[in-house]
């Protein structure tokens, strides 16, 4: 497993929501000192509460799996976020530009680690492998970029007419996403309609773009699944 990557969906969750992350931190580091510790407990009994949800629900094991992988995720992001802020006020972090967002993946990645050798989790390591798929899941392919870019004009053009409050929801009426056909072609179609609804998104509500994006694609994760050749596509788009 490649456990070097980045945060794989709160890289932009966290930017967007990052006054909210702020004063819940204010708090913990007001009144519970030993937070690490305490939340390192909490993160590695978490897919167990989860798996018992999960089986009293009824939810299949993908559902219990995707859920455990981004409860995880999201633990995460609140833990290193933490780390990062006690760095920053006993001064371990360099203040060149860019030094806090390079020592978080860092903290990232040695969570992985920690977190792959939790012996008490018995599939850590698919929670770490589903966790990797979201990352790639979630994040817009560079061709979708660039292809917006270039015929950007004619995007906007026919993005004017739903900018209304029932826009996104006509959108998705009007694209059949996963029709009979290549599967790449299909993979490539989920990706623009996402990218049309979080410019809806971004314009109307003023969400940022690439967590729209990302929001947006893993509400249609359960859609997509049903259709492992069109996910495997999207998970192979660059």
């Amino acid at each position: 497993m490649d456990l070097n990557l980045p945060d794989p969906i709160t890289s932009f969750n966290r930017q967007h929501a990052r006054r909210r992350y702020q004063r819940r931190e204010a708090f913990i580091l007001g009144h519970h000192p030993g937070f690490n510790l305490v939340y390192w407990q909490r993160i590695i009994k978490a897919p167990a509460r989860v798996e018992r949800w999960g089986k009293s629900l009824e939810w299949s094991e993908d559902q219990i799996l995707l859920t455990k992988a981004m409860l995880i995720t999201r633990m995460a992001c609140v833990f290193i976020d933490h780390i990062i802020q006690r760095m920053e006020q006993v001064d371990m972090i360099s203040h060149t530009p860019g030094a806090p967002d390079e020592e978080w993946e860092k903290q990232y990645h040695i969570f992985l680690l920690l977190f792959s050798k939790v012996k008490t989790i018995p599939d850590r390591r698919e929670i770490i492998k589903q966790m990797q798929r979201l990352h790639y899941y979630t994040l817009p392919p560079d061709s979708l970029l660039v292809f917006r870019q270039r015929h950007w004009r004619c995007i906007l053009k026919a993005l004017q007419p739903l900018l209304t409050r029932t826009g996104a929801q006509s959108l998705f009426i009007r694209r059949q996403f996963l029709a009979q056909g290549n599967p790449v072609a299909a993979a490539r179609r989920i990706c623009f309609t996402a990218a049309l609804y979080s410019d809806i998104q971004e314009r109307l509500y003023h969400q940022q773009w690439m967590f729209a994006y990302s929001d947006c694609m893993l509400r249609l994760y359960g859609q997509v699944r049903k259709t492992p050749k069109v996910l495997a596509a999207i998970l192979e788009l660059t």
